[in-house]
């Protein structure tokens, strides 16, 4: 009963534990979002103060004081923007150089390297720190020196794909960190800030917990510094699978972040993935793009490269938590969905009856469409035939009556033995000029047919090919052998017969025009053919 009684009292204190922490997160993150409203605010006061900086700067004529108020402005804006930042370390390297003091000098290239690093520009970072001889530093400058060659060693490591070369950078990173560690005995702060991110290095996770609970402890330890040892804090508390301290500190990180107008940092955009986790997606999303326009704002490509590996992870939470949400529907969707396979089927079915209705309102309108042309053409067909029907039985009844009249004439000649009238008889019936009055009645019936043919045969080519004159009579030979064409007589011996021409002459006429056309061959066979007998 003993041993009951203080597992369920365990369990009370477990229970109310987790509810703290939870109240804890809750009331951190309200105080972030209250940060987050300020960030207007807090980004006009560090204007003012760079432009403070400034003004001092100008005020000063001491290139010493230049020096260190331009110290000063570097050390502001490297964790805030690289464009800027670099623009100041170059004056700082210059007024060095003009006070030749090696000591300053070196000074500079170290927030050089600083600034580099702070951009994920490692290399960059690395060959400045290896211009510099921190022999000349006194002990603080020489920790500080250390630390970041240090920290550009591990970052070089964390992101260097071949591992045995990784492993050699992290041993020069653990020297760095060593040397900077033994040059900082005297300065706690600095010290204590060292010897936790050794341990996290090392994986040593509980100690370096108890350097940061040390750390915390001292007064001196300003906003931007906990900043950092907060978001070193989140890392080791998630190494002890301490998630719930692990966001507090993250959250801690961020709040200071805000407050010291940090946009180097990555702390936000972890958050994000926090209450993402916890399913606050709207507090996620908005997170998220601050911390996207912090990594923009400063410029460091490490920063934006850690914002686009999270949000892939973000979305996968995301997809699993959709996941969990279609399982715990599961059984009512398949209820809902037995309710409703018949009235799919249904409407499925409704829908079929209605397509197939369409198709065949469709296929009937373009049945009937079909129906209208073809009456269109057989009419136009009709009316040409009854027109040249009429044309060809005037025209053979005037050839037959004109011949007859020859030939009754020739044979009262012959039966006179008038034979020199009867042979005049016969000279005066000329076949030229009935064949030419033939053609002559072809003109006149077919553009009585087609009164638009000629206008629309000339569209077929370009303005200066001119195939028939406004003021000619009848149709020029071209035109004519195309009109033919038109009636549905295409074949070349066929209507060199007609004209009275060569069937050479035939091919070469059409061949000509045809070849003057900006159509193609079938393309103006087609047009032709498609010329109506309407307007």
């Amino acid at each position: 009963m003993m041993v009951y009684s203080r597992i369920v009292l365990l369990l009370f204190v477990l229970v109310g534990l987790a509810g703290n922490l939870t109240a804890q997160l809750d009331s951190l993150l309200n105080v972030l979002d209250s940060e987050l409203e300020k960030r207007s605010q807090y980004l006009a006061e560090k204007e003012l103060s760079l432009l403070q900086l400034d003004q001092l700067r100008s005020q000063a004529n001491d290139p010493e004081e230049q020096f260190e108020i331009t110290l000063e402005k570097v050390l502001a804006l490297e964790s805030f923007s690289f464009t800027r930042a670099y623009g100041e370390v170059l004056r700082l390297k210059k007024l060095a150089q003009q006070l030749s003091d090696p000591v300053k000098i070196s000074q500079a290239k170290v927030r050089e390297a600083f600034i580099f690093l702070s951009a994920g520009l490692f290399n960059e970072a690395l060959d400045s720190l290896n211009t510099i001889n921190p022999d000349l530093f006194p002990a603080e400058l020489k920790s500080d020196y250390y630390a970041t060659r240090a920290r550009t060693h591990f970052d070089l490591a964390d992101n260097y794909a071949i591992h045995s070369l990784s492993d050699k950078i992290e041993r020069l990173g653990l020297q760095d960190l060593d040397s900077a560690i033994v040059h900082a005995q005297s300065f706690p702060l600095t010290r204590l800030s060292l010897l936790s991110y050794k341990s996290m290095r090392l994986d040593n996770a509980t100690e370096g917990l108890e350097f940061y609970r040390q750390l915390r402890a001292l007064p001196q330890a300003g906003t931007r510094l906990m900043a950092k040892e907060h978001g070193a804090a989140g890392i080791l508390f998630n190494m002890l699978d301490q998630q719930d301290s692990a966001r507090l500190a993250i959250v801690k990180s961020a709040i200071a972040d805000e407050r010291t107008v940090t946009r180097e940092a990555i702390s936000l955009v972890r958050v994000a993935r926090y209450v993402y986790e916890m399913g606050d997606y709207e507090r996620s999303a908005r997170y998220i793009k601050i911390g996207l326009e912090n990594a923009n704002f400063f410029n460091a490509r490490h920063r934006k490269m850690e914002v686009l590996d999270i949000l892939p992870l973000i979305e996968e939470e995301r997809q699993q938590l959709l996941l969990a949400q279609r399982r715990q529907f599961l059984i009512f969707t398949i209820l809902l969905s037995l309710l409703l396979v018949l009235a799919v089927w249904l409407i499925r079915r409704t829908i079929l009856q209605n397509k197939e209705l369409r198709e065949r309102r469709k296929a009937l309108l373009d049945l009937t469409q079909q129906l209208r042309a073809n009456n269109t053409a057989l009419r136009e067909s009709e009316r040409i035939k009854e027109q040249y029907i009429g044309y060809f039985f005037q025209s053979n009844t005037k050839f037959i009556t004109g011949a007859k009249k020859v030939i009754d004439k020739a044979s009262k000649a012959i039966y006179a033995a008038d034979f020199k009238e009867a042979k005049y008889q016969l000279k005066s019936f000329n076949a030229k000029q009935q064949n030419k009055q033939l053609l002559q009645d072809f003109d006149e019936v077919f553009l009585t047919l087609f009164p638009d043919f000629v206008r629309k045969f000339q569209a077929l080519f370009p303005p200066e090919v001119v195939w028939q004159s406004p003021e000619q009579e009848g149709l020029s030979s071209e035109v004519r052998i195309f009109a033919l064409m038109r009636l549905g007589i295409k074949n070349n011996d066929t209507i060199s017969k007609i004209l009275g021409y060569s069937v050479n002459t035939i091919y070469a006429y059409r061949s000509k025009v045809r070849g003057k056309s900006f159509l193609e061959k079938d393309a103006f066979d087609k047009a032709v053919m498609d010329i109506s007998s309407t307007p």
